[in-house]
């Protein structure tokens, strides 16, 4: 019984001084080290994937065309279409996600679908593509 107390005394004085600084470093390291994760992966990636632009013979009209060059060997090649930016490609991601044209859009456009229902108390009317409660 003497040691049960002892032992209770001692767990009340460790619990009375708080620790928040050990959890607050914990989580700021467990953040930073993901963050370096990620942006050292991307980095890698950036430097090992890049594909290879080289010139092409001038054109009629003296302009310079660039070409990809496959597995790093020069001459020839298609030439490059425009590229495109992310901006774009997260637009037509968005759109393809609206449309309900992938699995992933048409989950999203039936939760949307309910959620509209639920607060109005109607099942929507699609009208142009996106639907108004």
């Amino acid at each position: 019984m003497a040691d049960d107390d002892a032992a209770e005394i001692a767990e009340a004085e460790c619990l009375k001084e708080r620790h928040w600084y050990a959890f607050l470093c914990s989580s700021l390291i467990t953040f930073f080290t993901g963050l370096l994760l990620v942006l050292s992966w991307r980095i890698l990636s950036w430097l090992f994937c890049q594909k290879k632009v080289v010139e092409a013979p001038a054109a009629a009209a003296g302009e310079a065309k660039k070409v990809e060059a496959v597995g790093g060997g020069g001459g020839g090649g298609a030439p490059e279409e425009a590229e495109v930016g992310w901006v774009t490609e997260a637009k037509d991601w968005a759109g393809e996600l609206i449309s309900g044209q992938t699995t992933t859009g048409r989950i999203l456009v039936s939760i949307a679908q309910r959620k509209c229902a639920d607060t109005v108390g109607t099942v929507p009317v699609p009208r142009a593509g996106r639907f108004q409660c």
